[in-house]
């Protein structure tokens, strides 16, 4: 069995990932360099990408896949996936990066993390504090430059 190259990417998860979409449709798909690409990251573009290669018979329809791959276009929702939501004020959102900008700088990134990444409504009572923690972040940075600066 003759394999042909059908696609070349720079990046390993591009290239698993439409690795990944052509097994699903039935295709048995190489990708070439993966577990050198994965040990040493740096070495991929002297390697020259990551290139896919199938049987010579399948070439074609593999590579009509993945031109609709790379066409970009999502796949329509039904209307069970489809989620109505209004998008959150503005001073919810400079109320959650302060609030999570101060966690992150008391206890670390992984708190502030949480905050930045939790649901999108929040009551007053956080966009307060997330105010306040923005403005305590603000001036505690400004005193450290200015410390740094020597005043």
């Amino acid at each position: 069995m003759s394999l042909t190259q059908i696609a070349c990417f720079a990046d390993l998860i591009e290239a698993q990932i439409a690795a990944s979409c052509l097994r699903a449709e039935g295709y048995a798909v190489l990708v070439q360099n993966e577990h050198w690409g994965s040990a040493n990251v740096m070495m991929s573009t002297a390697m020259g990408g990551f290139p896919l290669w199938v049987p010579a018979g399948e070439a074609e329809a593999a590579r009509a896949m993945i031109a609709e791959l790379r066409g970009g276009q999502p796949p329509a929702l039904d209307s069970e996936d489809r989620i109505d939501r209004d998008p959150p004020p503005a001073a919810v959102g400079v109320a959650r990066t302060g609030l999570a900008l101060f966690l992150a700088l008391t206890f670390g990134s992984a708190a502030g993390w949480l905050v930045a990444r939790g649901p999108g409504r929040r009551s007053a009572l956080l966009a307060v504090g997330g105010w306040t923690a923005a403005m305590l972040c603000g001036v505690w940075g400004l005193l450290v430059l200015l410390a740094w600066l020597g005043f």
